[in-house]
């Protein structure tokens, strides 16, 4: 659950407020201050929201990561063979940017295990931003014009590799706010919880499901102090 439950919220004392200001700082508070209508009582609240929701949403959006990257690196497997990552034949597929995102993930791993990597680590190692970055249409001839129906195999009529990226990006900005400790109350965050299950629905409506009936996310996004 989302920070602690148990617990009524700490009473905002001078000595905090003056606090929140070297530890907090005066700009961020500000955005809290400002969201409640310079309720201090409220904007101390919403700060506490906003880890909340921030906590919530760590769920979902580690079951769509993994399931976008599994899905990528089976389309990989299948263009390029299990070691796509390091063979001439994927490495013609990523591309250069791609290629250093890689060799950046396979170095650190060297480095900390003092071996060669195997697919899985690489895999696990690499940031969404790569697999969001592996639906560009740059892809689509190598990958997902005769892949997309495979690794997507839920995408209604009308539906194509263009919608899964672009809501792949949308995921991503969420994430990266999110890891970034960056304020959170100025989003559509119901629409952000949908691109989630709909990624997760393209990929496979029995995980979708499965998240959506443990996940706090919608809970927390109704507890929004007013």
């Amino acid at each position: 659950m989302p920070i602690r439950q148990d617990r009524p919220i700490l009473a905002l004392t001078p000595e905090l407020l003056t606090a929140f200001g070297r530890t907090v700082s005066v700009p961020r508070w500000g955005t809290y201050l400002t969201a409640a209508g310079f309720r201090e009582d409220v904007a101390h609240a919403l700060y506490l929201w906003n880890v909340a929701i921030g906590q919530s949403f760590h769920f979902p959006l580690q079951a769509a990561e993994i399931a976008l990257r599994n899905v990528i690196n089976s389309a990989l497997v299948e263009a390029a063979g299990p070691w796509w990552w390091r063979d001439d034949a994927g490495r013609r597929i990523l591309g250069e940017e791609r290629c250093e995102d890689v060799d950046k993930a396979a170095n650190r791993l060297r480095r900390k295990y003092r071996c060669e990597p195997d697919t899985g680590q690489v895999v696990a190692s690499l940031m969404l931003g790569f697999w969001a970055a592996m639906l560009k249409r740059e892809y689509n001839r190598s990958l997902w014009d005769t892949r997309a129906s495979a690794a997507f195999p839920h995408l209604s009529r009308g539906e194509t590799i263009r919608d899964v990226s672009a809501t792949a990006n949308a995921i991503q900005d969420l994430r990266n706010r999110i890891v970034h400790h960056e304020p959170l109350i100025g989003r559509n965050l119901s629409e952000d919880y949908g691109s989630i299950l709909r990624l997760l629905a393209w990929i496979c409506p029995v995980t979708r499901d499965w998240v959506r009936h443990h996940t706090s996310v919608p809970t927390v996004i109704r507890q929004r102090p007013r």
